[in-house]
């Protein structure tokens, strides 16, 4: 009895030591989410819960009612802060059709002060089926390429030549050649686009996103030999393109289809809005689901069930697709806002595949497609959730460059308090959980203080755990500046 206890012990303090010895993460002053357990040794009756976006009480906020439009906006583009005009601009696809002649597919701008009242400015830029430039348009299928879909412009960070400051991949069929081409723009307005595809092994519905962190461009891809998954494809120069990775792959059996995908960097991390077109009794829809990544190359789901965005009631604008865009939300007014398309009507796959039973027809006659915008709170995607009588979590070793531990915390009728600990996961003298001030309120920006410490001082650069007492709390986030 004796000789395993011995043992047991033994073990035991190893287990420590291999937990206590692992290398320290360096977190910078990057805010510490918790899609993932990145950070997080233990955790003890807390759950993880995932927060969906809000739709806006005014959607749709992009209707298409111009006669270039067709009725159709799709949010296959993105958002950004144009600092030039100091307004934002969202980049959206429509076509226009005459007769019983095949569409003619079109890129084209929108600008708003505020990300919900949006301008179509008249730039006189490409001709419209009347030959008017009277319009918002930027991109057509007979003036560039034979452009199908696919421009979600970003601007490159550090572009080498003047007239390449925002790049797209498109998916286009110029002169015969059907494939992804390469799209550049002094402005965002004025596109040249390549007179050949620079691959032509990636279907349409693809998306591109700067990696900040690695300085090269990712290309979250289709591949035309396996058009249930999507792939990555990474480029340092916006030229030369590597080999496709597949990085979700759909299952066959369940009918699903991981129909498209965006990506975006935020907080160290990249995150991915995955589209899942599920086909099920009572649910025909397109919705983005949560994904992220550490290195931009290796993904993984934070929820395949419950979607970021999800669609409409019947009879909804948004009935059928809640399809996200490309370029990551913008912060207005500190909340996250997330641009998506629309549609009262099912994809046409549903049709394709031999199941017209699914969706009566005469949904196909009044097709009309807007965009919308939801909301989050900053942060907010998944928070540690404590269950009734409280919980803790533990990160694993940290090293931290600054003195002010911040949270991110909605606890109005409960409270918050932190434990900085040594090397051996006892709390350092002044730092325990009697020592903490209770954090309390709803704010994405609280600061944690002790009765005698204002913040974490250090000797040297000693790695130090943080131990997060939870009671009736949501922790979204937390970083030391």
């Amino acid at each position: 009895m004796i000789m395993r206890t011995v043992t047991t012990l033994g073990l035991l303090l190893a287990l420590a030591s291999q937990v206590w010895g692992a290398e320290p993460i360096e977190i910078g002053h990057y805010r510490q989410l918790f899609l993932d357990d990145h950070v997080i040794e233990s955790r003890s009756h807390i759950r993880k819960q995932l927060h969906q976006a809000t739709p806006f009480g005014g959607n749709p906020i992009v209707e298409a009612n111009k006669p270039w439009e067709s009725g159709l906006a799709y949010h296959y583009g993105s958002v950004e802060w144009h600092p030039e005009s100091k307004r934002y601009r969202l980049w959206y696809q429509s076509f226009w059709q005459v007769g019983e002649e095949d569409p003619i597919d079109t890129g084209l701008i929108a600008t708003s002060r505020d990300g919900l009242k949006w301008e179509f400015p008249r730039l006189g830029l490409v001709p419209d089926q009347h030959g008017n430039r009277n319009n918002n348009m930027v991109m057509s299928l007979p003036t560039h390429s034979g452009f199908d879909e696919g421009l979600t412009p970003i601007r490159d960070p550090n572009p080498a030549d003047p007239k390449k400051v925002w790049r797209s991949l498109i998916w286009s069929n110029g002169d015969g050649h059907r494939g992804t081409y390469t799209a550049w723009s002094p402005d965002g307005l004025r596109w040249s686009v390549s007179k050949k595809p620079v691959f032509r092994d990636c279907g349409d519905a693809g998306t591109i996103m700067y990696d900040y962190y690695r300085k090269r461009w990712i290309f979250l891809a289709r591949p035309l030999d396996n058009q249930l998954s999507r792939a990555v494809r990474l480029s340092d120069d916006f030229e030369t393109w590597g080999p496709m990775k597949v990085i979700f792959q759909a299952d066959k059996e369940k009918r699903e289809d991981f129909y498209n995908m965006s990506g975006f960097c935020y907080e160290g991390l990249y995150i991915g809005m995955v589209v899942l077109m599920w086909e099920e009794p009572g649910r025909y829809a397109l919705e983005p689901h949560l994904a992220v990544s550490r290195d931009g190359e290796n993904w993984q789901f934070v929820s395949q069930q419950i979607p970021f965005i999800a669609h409409g009631p019947r009879g909804s604008w948004e009935e059928f697709n809640t399809q996200i865009g490309a370029g990551g939300p913008m912060l207005i007014d500190g909340k996250l806002h997330f641009y998506y398309s629309g549609r009262n009507y099912p994809h046409t796959p549903y049709y394709n595949r031999g199941r017209p039973e699914l969706v009566p027809e005469p949904l196909l006659k009044t097709r009309r497609c807007s965009v919308g915008v939801a909301t989050l709170r900053r942060d907010g995607f998944v928070s540690l959730r404590d269950h009734f009588g409280g919980g803790e979590v533990t990160t694993k070793n940290l090293r931290i460059s600054g003195k002010t531990l911040h949270v991110n915390v909605k606890n109005p009728f409960g409270s918050l308090r932190v434990e900085v600990l040594d090397a051996t996961g006892k709390p350092l003298p002044g730092y325990g959980a009697e020592d903490c001030i209770p954090v309390r309120g709803d704010s994405t920006d609280l600061v944690v203080r002790w009765k005698q410490r204002s913040g974490i001082y250090l000797p040297g650069d000693q790695p130090v755990s943080l131990r997060f007492l939870l009671e009736k709390t949501d922790l979204y986030s937390f970083w030391i500046d």
